[in-house]
């Protein structure tokens, strides 16, 4: 005989009770097995890390470069659980104090920390700078206590890891310090020797020496074309210049002013007359002056030739010595120029350690870690393990669903008639309902109801 659900339904109308008897059992039993289990409490502190803080003595770090956000996190995470903490944390929890004092030392830390490690989980959110740890024990009091030890003993160790290589650089760059300063100096002085025992003052004495023979060469072109001009004018060339004297031309002007005197006496007055004869000597006297102004003008401009062409021949000399002490000077220059070289590579190298030097010893004064306590743990009230309300929701529908099919199996197994229907498929016949008239608002209406 088959079963409509209607027969299912009453049927476990029928046998409610065995079927909460049988599920509160079942709820019992899935409750006190929760209750038994061991507690576990969780207790979580989180740390906000600064992905923006970088190292304020790496200048490409302040290019802006691109920051991987996982990796960083997972490295912070790799160094939370790595041993330098996980050992110091099983340290100040207690937990190695609290092994039997039997076992060796490494042993005890080993169980400490293996303990610790066992129940710390690290996590954090997805495109969040937070990082999550949590720790499970027991004891609730632990798992708070261990909780914050590891947030506060990663910062600490964090910034030992970041301070302590740099340490080690300096001390390293301030040892190579020394004797990079010696050969600077041991450069610097064979360069001061050199230049002393060659009376050589400043590096680039070739540029200079080059420069005076620039001078001198057009010294010498000027001193060609004033020779050259005063040849020409102690040459033919020469009563143009002496007559443009103004001396010269002064006293010809006298000598004709005079002569036109002297012919305009001579019309009225006799050559023995005195004011003749005295204006007669004065012309003698100008013209005498005259003779020697040009004779004076001529000397000077004999002696400016002369002049002008000595000036050239020691131009010239001079010259031919410069020429000279440049072509000895090459190889002293060459010389020079490679020791100037290598106290310039001395002195880079001396400034590069000198800069790493302090590079390091600023690293080496970090003091802040580039993470902070953002919530620190508070002891749990209530355990992570077993989750109570979990199991009682889990235990209330095992209940139920174990109610209600012990009481369809039963009823598939013994079935029972319930309904008119029941009857109908149980005897293959007919069932006579009567109806059942309720009074209506617009008349009457009938109700089926089944046969007893």
């Amino acid at each position: 005989m088959t079963m409509n659900p209607m027969d299912l339904l009453s049927a476990v109308q029928a046998r409610w009770r065995t079927a909460l008897l049988l599920g509160g059992a079942l709820f019992l039993v899935v409750a006190i097995f929760a209750f038994l289990q061991p507690r576990q409490y969780a207790a979580t502190s989180s740390l906000l890390m600064d992905l923006s803080q970088t190292d304020p003595t790496d200048s490409n770090a302040q290019q802006g470069a691109r920051v991987d956000v996982d990796s960083i996190l997972g490295t912070q995470t790799d160094v939370i659980r790595s041993a330098k903490v996980i050992n110091a944390v099983a340290k100040e929890a207690g937990f190695v104090d609290a092994l039997p004092k039997d076992i060796s030392p490494a042993a005890r830390l080993q169980q400490a920390a293996d303990r610790v490690r066992a129940g710390l989980t690290v996590t954090t959110g997805r495109q969040s700078n937070v990082l999550q740890l949590q720790y499970m024990d027991a004891d609730p009091a632990i798992a708070a206590k261990v909780a914050n030890l590891t947030a506060q003993i990663y910062m600490r160790e964090q910034v030992e890891l970041r301070a302590s290589p740099a340490r080690g650089s300096a001390k390293w760059f301030d040892e190579q310090t020394k004797e990079v300063r010696h050969r600077y100096e041991m450069a610097q002085k064979r360069l001061s020797d050199f230049q002393r025992a060659h009376d050589i003052i400043g590096i680039n004495r070739m540029d200079l020496e080059a420069e005076k023979l620039k001078n001198m060469s057009y010294q010498l072109t000027q001193a060609q074309a004033e020779a050259a001009a005063a040849r020409s004018k102690a040459g033919a060339g020469s009563v143009s210049d002496i007559e443009g004297s103004l001396i010269v031309q002064n006293l010809q002007e006298q000598v004709a002013t005079q002569s036109a005197r002297v012919s305009e006496l001579s019309k009225t007055l006799g050559p023995n007359h005195p004011t003749m004869a005295a204006a007669s000597a004065q012309l003698s006297e100008l013209q005498s002056k005259l003779a020697s102004a040009r004779g004076s003008q001529a000397g000077a401009v004999s002696a400016n030739s002369r002049a002008a062409t000595r000036r050239e021949g020691d131009l010239r000399s001079n010259m031919a010595g410069q020429e000279d002490r440049m072509i000895r000077m090459s190889n002293v220059q060459d010389q020079l120029m490679i020791m100037q070289r290598d106290v310039d590579a001395a002195r880079q190298t001396f400034d590069t350690v000198r800069q790493r030097f302090n590079e390091a010893t600023l690293k080496s004064q970090i003091s802040q870690p580039n993470a902070s306590l953002l919530d620190k743990a508070s002891v749990p009230l209530l355990p992570a393990k077993p989750n109570l309300m979990l199991w009682l929701v889990a235990g209330a529908a095992l209940g139920l669903i174990g109610g209600i099919t012990t009481v369809v199996m039963a009823e598939i197994l013994r079935p029972r008639v319930r309904s008119a229907a029941g009857v109908a498929r149980a005897t293959e016949v007919d069932v006579i309902t009567e109806l059942k008239p309720i009074p209506a608002r617009n008349g009457w209406l009938f109700k089926q109801q089944e046969a007893a």
